[in-house]
């Protein structure tokens, strides 16, 4: 019998330092790195979100009677997710900075606030931090390895890409049915997390809108504080 998760216990806190010390130092290896173990690296973190997708689609096949509603890899962390694959493989820098901004909060977030009912060690919610954890060790990569940087007017392009996407899942929703909430658009997710304090159903989407704005310039402000003071250490 499994605990509901409690997001102030020592169990949640010490899976989540793990992860992010995982985050912060595994790239680290690769910044001296031959390419053919950056290589390995890209194909291994490629296997290992595609088979945690396919885990997730499957288990919620399992579940439900209608998959398509729930399992498919549209939500924004999903799209982190194979923005920073694509990244990696193309070193496109669009698909970089999507996994930045929506990498880095989505991700974030979930791993703060994991969707889950149940915490450690319930199945799922391992499975929630170690997937999550991928798109913000791409990210890492990304920043360390290959050096990217993030300039000024980045954020309000990441918003108006996004608010397109958004446009467009809120049509796959309605065509796949009632069931379906990628990206949270009809209903808030199952246990505690930052929609908890937003208001009723749809209006929490204004909310949601307005945040990420915030959180789009906030965290452009850190990163340009933080390598302003990394430059300044360098020099």
């Amino acid at each position: 019998m499994y605990n509901e998760l409690e997001l102030i216990s020592l169990s949640h806190f010490l899976s989540t330092l793990v992860c992010i010390l995982v985050i912060i130092y595994l790239p680290r290896y690769f910044i001296s790195s031959s390419e053919s173990k950056k290589n390995i690296f890209k194909i291994a973190l490629l296997c290992l979100i595609m088979i945690n997708d396919g885990f997730d689609f499957y288990k919620t096949a399992y579940i439900f009677e209608n998959p398509w509603q729930r399992g498919l890899p549209l939500h924004m962390c999903d799209f982190s997710a194979y923005s920073i694959l694509v990244y990696l493989f193309t070193k496109i820098r669009i698909f970089f900075l999507f996994a930045f901004f929506w990498g880095i909060w989505g991700a974030g977030f979930a791993l703060l606030t994991p969707d889950v009912i149940y915490g450690f060690p319930y199945f799922e919610y391992i499975q929630s931090h170690i997937g999550h954890s991928f798109i913000l060790i791409g990210v890492s990569y990304a920043l360390q390895v290959d050096k990217q940087k993030v300039i000024r007017s980045d954020p309000f392009r990441i918003l108006a890409i996004t608010t397109l996407l958004l446009a467009a899942i809120y049509v796959v929703n309605a065509f796949i049915g009632m069931g379906a909430n990628y990206w949270y658009v009809n209903f808030k997710p199952e246990g505690d997390s930052i929609m908890n304090w937003m208001r009723p159903e749809p209006y929490h989407m204004i909310d949601i809108y307005i945040l990420a704005i915030v959180l789009c310039y906030l965290l452009y402000f850190i990163y340009y504080l933080f390598d302003k003071k990394t430059l300044k250490n360098n020099g």
